[in-house]
């Protein structure tokens, strides 16, 4: 907060790299840095705090660093920026375009040094039981064409980290477990330079958590091939649910829904992963955007204590939905990637869809397919789910969106152990197209 004059105008020049988008209001930036400062001035060090509140409710106390996040990069003078990355310029990624040009090239030993200097001080300074290296904000680390030197780079470099865990757990004496974020899919996370399968196996993460980056939760992690991979290694593993829903990259952003984050908190627990992540999930709903109407911090406890209990949490109402995987290649700008991976929107007289829905449900619950179709066909199409007839009916949709073609479903003919096939055919043989799918399963109604 150099420079900054709680007292000045709106203008002055800490402020005056502040925008208008991405959260960047000037208002609130005061307010952010006002409650800083008071802190500071206050003698209060925030984690330290909440590291002791954490072991006093015995609570294991984790720190998570950001390796590359890029908010703000547009807008240069921003405060948010350390002083580090706005006078280096010639340490960002070259060869890219966008956004994710100007995040950090860690094939430059500078930056290494730098983050390795912001480990040492984590280390230092705050008694922790876990350091994660959070590579999802962002996972675009090297120039272009550098990603596969850059994989031995951050090996070496992260062997680095896990000498200083354990110098550091020697001083605190109790273990300081190393974790890391990583993009969901392993191969995407060997193209963009990372080896959290080697890493495992050379004993240098104890945990690894696989992630959408932003755009959507993903339905569909292939937490199986992880656990396959990670056999042996003693790694923990756990799969991140992200807060936004998108079918595909083009849609409109929405929150997720609660009974959504329950079924892909299921799905990742019944593919194998030893526990569940949240991220950006706040009790208020908040960074869903437009969660009013279905989130509260009553609910959202309610989510957290069922999320902790997988024989409870398969017991309530769950909605599957079919989305993407947000990253796919280094060569993305504003996260998106090559696209890869996407099922919708889907077009053509026939259409086929996969979806996982986690452990099948009692033979006596519900389960109903809803399709979203524009332009809305004039009969229904013809609807099977794993070769099973299911019974299709045209439904209005809220909001004035595509209709909602609707389709009972029996239980017994989802698959429990692979996703299911969903194959939609147009009635007259025109060409249709699908721009959502979700599979919701409830309790028969008492």
């Amino acid at each position: 907060m150099t420079g900054y004059d709680p007292d000045g105008p709106d203008d002055q020049p800490f402020l005056a790299g502040i925008g208008t988008s991405d959260n960047t209001d000037v208002t609130s930036w005061r307010r952010l840095v006002d409650g800083m400062l008071a802190l500071h001035r206050q003698g209060i060090d925030y984690p330290a705090r909440v590291i002791a509140r954490c072991r006093h409710h015995g609570i294991q106390p984790w720190i998570s660093l950001r390796m590359n996040d890029v908010h703000c990069q547009d807008l240069e003078k921003h405060p948010i920026h350390s002083d580090f990355w706005r006078t280096n310029p010639q340490l960002r990624r070259q060869g890219y375009e966008g956004t994710y040009s100007r995040a950090l090239d860690y094939g430059r030993p500078e930056v290494r040094a730098h983050s390795m200097k912001l480990i040492d001080e984590t280390l230092d300074r705050y008694d922790i039981d876990g350091l994660e290296l959070d590579f999802m904000r962002e996972p675009y680390l090297f120039s272009r064409g550098k990603e596969e030197e850059g994989r031995a780079i951050l090996t070496a470099w992260l062997a680095e980290v896990r000498e200083r865990t354990r110098k550091a757990a020697a001083r605190r004496g109790h273990p300081i477990r190393l974790g890391i974020r990583t993009p969901s899919r392993p191969e995407v996370a060997v193209l963009f330079g990372l080896e959290p399968v080697e890493w495992a196996r050379r004993g240098l993460v104890d945990l690894i958590v696989v992630a959408p980056r932003w755009a959507t939760t993903e339905f569909a992690m292939p937490i199986r091939e992880w656990r396959r991979l990670l056999d042996g290694t003693g790694v923990t593993l756990l799969g991140a649910l992200e807060v936004l829903v998108r079918p595909y990259r083009a849609a409109d952003q929405r929150g997720v829904a609660p009974e959504e984050a329950i079924a892909a908190a299921a799905q990742v627990l019944h593919d194998g992963a030893d526990g569940v992540y949240l991220f950006n999930y706040f009790p208020d709903g908040s960074a869903t955007g437009n969660a009013s109407g279905w989130w509260s911090s009553d609910v959202y406890r309610d989510m957290l204590r069922a999320m902790a209990a997988p024989a409870e949490l398969v017991k309530r109402p769950r909605r599957h939905v079919v989305t993407f995987s947000d990253v796919n290649h280094p060569d993305g700008n504003e996260g998106w990637g090559k696209a890869g991976r996407t099922q919708l929107p889907a077009t053509g007289p026939e259409v086929v869809l996969t979806l996982p829905t986690g452990p099948r449900p009692p033979a006596d619950w519900q389960a109903e397919l809803t399709l979203r179709l524009d332009p809305v066909p004039a009969k229904p199409p013809a609807v099977l789910v794993n070769g099973a007839a299911a019974v299709a009916a045209v439904a209005g949709a809220a909001g004035g969106g595509p209709a909602g073609i609707r389709s009972a479903l029996p239980v017994t003919s989802l698959r429990d152990d692979d996703a299911n096939e969903i194959t939609v055919t147009a009635a007259d043989g025109t060409p249709l197209r699908v721009l959502w799918a979700d599979i919701r399963l409830s309790p028969a109604p008492r």
